[in-house]
């Protein structure tokens, strides 16, 4: 015998009841979904923020870095003497390490300009300790402008003001007393000038540690 077939009216009492349950589900799972859109779209926000804020740091050491350079032989400029070579080593003093790798990603560029240097000068110019040393810093000068380093000279200190001198001391000390019959200055009149004080020297300017700093010779030959 068959079944009694299910009235319509509680078939629609059924899918009435499951319409609020679906739209439930519908609105949690709209809900969450907005929440994670919003907290990925922060996230990348902050992300780009941070990447455009925090300018690249340059990593300097305490402990100089010296690169050492191959020997350079160059002619000099014709004296005298007649013929004459410079035979050279040298060392790049630097405190920022990242220059390191950029000195040798440039080294051809470095060699070139220093031979061109080298090869300007004459062996009387290099002779003496202060020609070393003027050497030295040109050769600091062209591998900084190879790297795109400029560093600004130091300030000089201000022009001193004059200082109290023996004679100056005795001409004041030996003013002419008011003759017989003058009366003395009143109190408060002009004096006999002051005696400037010795200026208290500036303090030298700190040079930057920026790029190559030093050239140190490892061996100077002229012939």
């Amino acid at each position: 015998m068959a079944k009694p077939a299910k009235p319509a009216a509680a078939k629609k009492e059924e899918v009435v009841a499951d319409a609020p349950k679906s739209k439930k589900k519908l609105i949690i799972i709209g809900v969450v979904g907005l929440l994670v859109a919003g907290a990925a779209g922060w996230y990348f926000m902050k992300g780009n923020d941070a990447s455009h804020s925090e300018a690249p740091k340059v990593e300097v050491s305490q402990t100089p870095t010296f690169i050492a350079l191959d020997a350079f032989t160059v002619n000099l400029q014709r004296e005298d003497e007649g013929d004459q070579y410079l035979q050279i080593t040298l060392s790049l003093k630097v405190f920022e390490l990242e220059l390191v790798e950029k000195i040798k990603a440039v080294l051809p560029e470095i060699r070139s300009k220093l031979n061109l240097l080298l090869s300007s000068k004459r062996a009387s110019e290099l002779a003496s300790a202060e020609g070393k040393k003027a050497l030295a810093a040109e050769i600091m000068a062209e591998t900084n402008h190879v790297l795109g380093i400029h560093n600004a000279p130091a300030a000089h200190a201000p022009a001193s003001a004059p200082v109290a001198t023996p004679d100056l001391v005795a001409e004041v000390a030996t003013a002419p007393a008011p003759a017989e019959g003058e009366e003395a200055p009143a109190e408060g009149a002009a004096e006999a000038p002051a005696i400037p004080s010795a200026p208290v020297p500036a303090a030298p300017a700190m040079p930057e540690m920026k790029g190559v700093v030093d050239v140190l010779f490892t061996s100077f030959i002229i012939q």
